[in-house]
């Protein structure tokens, strides 16, 4: 208890100095690498065209973990920054306990968005940032899956275009599945994967399946144990998969060893420089639906901060949106447009051109979804990762064992934060 205590205590001081020791407005984010100079320059470029004491300062707080940690004990010190990156799953903590300020005042206020803008973003971006119809957050960094593939190798061995169902997909994939030089293993591989839960849980989607509903698990049904099989069956059954680990997939992807490789459609920015052959990007395969799951965080205000800084900040939002910056973002970060009047601009079609299939992927936003809300998924994720996927992939449990055991887990926790939220004053 002693060592819990010391922790939090740390934690908080951390917070408050941190959030002290800033001028402006400091925005958390978690965007690294390439994606966070795009962010950056997009900062920049705001504060000069808005010359103030107020600047927008990019803070960037390591991973998403890390960022967590550190939002929690700041909110919880009384001393957050103003603006940050959030999912779903913190917001709805945030906004039980109050600490987070309703963007709806904002974005529906004199100098709000307006209805022409708003009718422009894509209406899963809207849906998303709702509570009971208010809008508490705003969409930032938003991505959905997609799969690129190996347009040479294709070409090589007679596939005219990417596979359209899961069904196809199995078929592609065991005809690209190769021993070049005849020496008894492949060389190449028709796909790749870690075990994915983003992965499992469109095909469950698609499937007619969810994750949660009325209040407890619900993966573990027959659609969750198909779609589980389904991956499993291309590993072990057909052999034309193999389970892979980090971003090795991607990496034998880019010399050629495998043909399509599952990925966000983020990963273009990061593969497009280490790719030697004809790229091709694909929405991913249908099965009874063609759903997909978007992933992504969105960014938030917060309580306990002047009311002249939070303008300010929803004042960047507005920049963000902007179309030309909107566009900037995108083809800098591969992430999606918000706006799909972005699309039409001249500089995301000259991008666009040079990718064949990206817009098709990038429009499958028309038909996404997005994970559950509740506080209770941050941690159920990652026990439906651990207890329901990898045991089956190493060969442990089969899929409905471990489906029953990662639901039960997540159930003790919907139950806790249920009874907590009941408690609540």
């Amino acid at each position: 208890m002693r060592k819990v205590l010391l922790f939090l205590f740390l934690t908080f001081l951390f917070a408050g100095c941190i959030s002290k020791g800033y001028r402006g407005v400091p925005f958390w984010h978690a965007m690294g690498g390439p994606l966070g100079d795009v962010l950056n320059g997009i900062i920049d470029d705001f504060n000069r065209q808005h010359p103030d004491s107020l600047p927008i300062v990019s803070v960037k707080m390591g991973n998403y973990s890390t960022l967590s940690q550190k939002l929690m004990g700041a909110v919880a010190a009384g001393k957050p920054p103003v603006l940050a990156q959030v999912y779903e799953s913190w917001t709805s903590e945030l906004l039980s306990a109050g600490k987070i300020v309703p963007l709806e005042q904002y974005i529906k206020g004199e100098n709000g968005l307006g209805k022409e803008v708003l009718d422009d973003i894509f209406p899963i971006f809207l849906e998303d940032n709702r509570w009971e119809g208010e809008f508490i957050t705003f969409p930032f960094n938003k991505s959905v899956p997609v799969f690129y593939y190996n347009m040479d190798i294709f070409e090589k061995y007679g596939i005219e275009e990417f596979p359209r169902t899961w069904d196809e997909f199995r078929e592609v994939a065991k005809k690209l599945t190769i021993d070049t030089d005849g020496d008894g293993k492949y060389d190449i591989y028709g796909t790749a994967f870690p075990v994915n839960v983003w992965m499992f849980e469109t095909l469950l989607y698609q499937k007619g399946g969810a994750l949660i509903k009325d209040g407890k698990a619900a993966f573990n049904s027959k659609e969750g144990v198909e779609a589980l099989q389904y991956f499993v069956d291309l590993v072990y059954k057909d052999s034309c998969a193999y389970l892979s680990t980090g971003y090795r997939h991607q990496d034998d992807f880019a010399v050629g060893k495998v043909a399509m490789v599952w990925g966000t459609i983020v990963s273009y920015s990061f593969m497009k420089n280490k790719i030697t052959f004809r790229l091709g990007v694909s929405r991913i395969p249908r099965d009874r639906d063609s759903v997909v799951v978007i992933s992504g965080t969105n960014v938030a205000l917060f309580s306990d901060i002047p009311e002249a800084k939070r303008e300010k900040a929803f004042k960047f939002i507005k920049y963000f949106l902007q179309p030309e910056v909107q566009a900037r973002w995108s083809i800098g970060t591969g992430y999606l447009p918000l706006r799909r009047s972005v699309l039409e601009r001249p500089e995301m079609k000259e991008f666009l051109n040079k990718v064949p299939g990206m817009k098709e992927a990038i429009l499958s936003v028309e038909h996404a979804i997005y994970e559950p809300r509740t506080p209770a998924w941050f941690t159920g994720r990652r026990y439906l990762e651990t207890e329901g996927l990898e045991p089956v992939f190493l060969g442990y449990l089969s899929p409905k064992e471990a489906l029953d055991r990662a639901a039960a887990l997540i159930n003790v926790e919907l139950q806790r934060i249920e009874k907590g939220a009941k408690s609540a004053p």
